[in-house]
């Protein structure tokens, strides 16, 4: 039977709107990259979770609880069942809570002004505090300094929780080896929880998608133009509700735990790409 005209008409839209939207994508980014000074994607970051009231208690992602990879790698038997934690980049408190109901003593911090109240209306409930400090701020606590000096007199800590997806967050590598030099500093016995996006390896043999040829063209404009788009890492992205990204490859996870002085117990892609780092003996 043949297909109506008007079907194969909209048919025909749908892929012209897939492709104006993804190249709508590849634009944005290449004009953010270029035009963006690297020093300004942090407060770019900040000012995108402002507005997800999603994450704060109430909202659709917070009443959620934990998701299901969250309670198995809770579940697993490196993970101790009681203690003090770590807990970095607390957003809104939805992992607070969990830990909390789970008899955990938490310590927490959170950058992000608006999450962090939500993340203090859940600590107050269980008797945590949440500080004000950023991931680099881990590196100053070490030597009792910085806005999260108080994180080291409260260790040893059993467990430490990088929040859901904040890694992702950390856009320079030497940036996230400091992180987690820090965090094995601050803790150096405890399991970490990690997760991030991913990327697939690449595929040297693979044909060059059409928006890969998109985004060489634009960056080759922008040069042009005077952008410095010159060197951004293959991973780097720039989503609408969080800001901008990195997305690692599976190797890419692998080396930068064991650089860390980390070996990854545990690593999965689904639901969300999570990982289980412990210490090297």
């Amino acid at each position: 039977m043949p297909v109506p005209l008007w079907v194969r008409a909209l048919q025909r839209a749908d892929r012209v709107a897939w492709y104006a939207y993804h190249g709508y994508e590849v634009l944005r980014e290449e004009l953010l990259f270029a035009y963006l000074p690297s020093s300004e994607r942090a407060a770019v970051i900040q000012h995108a979770y402002e507005a997800q009231d999603a994450y704060l208690p109430g909202g659709a992602t917070f009443e959620r609880g934990l998701f299901s990879w969250e309670k198995s790698l809770l579940a697993r038997e490196e993970v101790p069942k009681s203690g003090r934690v770590l807990l970095a980049a607390a957003g809104g408190g939805r992992e607070l809570e969990a830990l909390g109901e789970r008899g955990y003593e938490v310590c927490a911090f959170e950058p992000n002004p608006v999450l962090r109240r939500g993340a203090e209306e859940v600590a107050s409930r269980f008797g945590a505090r949440v500080y004000d400090g950023l991931f680099s701020d881990l590196s100053t606590a070490v030597r009792d300094e910085g806005p999260l000096a108080s994180l080291r007199a409260q260790s040893p800590y059993a467990l430490v929780v990088l929040g859901w997806g904040s890694i992702t967050h950390v856009l320079e590598d030497e940036e996230r080896i400091a992180l987690l030099e820090s965090v094995r500093a601050l803790a150096p016995t405890a399991p970490v929880i990690v997760s991030f996006f991913l990327r697939p390896e690449r595929n040297e043999g693979a044909p060059i998608a059409k928006t890969e040829r998109l985004r060489k063209a634009l960056r080759g404009a922008f040069a042009r133009m005077g952008g410095r788009n010159h060197g951004v890492p293959e991973g780097l992205a720039y989503e609408a509700g969080g800001g901008f990204v990195y997305a690692f490859t599976e190797s890419e996870v692998q080396s930068m735990a064991h650089r860390a002085g980390y070996a990854v117990r545990y690593f999965c892609e689904a639901p969300f790409p999570h990982a289980l780092f412990v210490p090297h003996a």
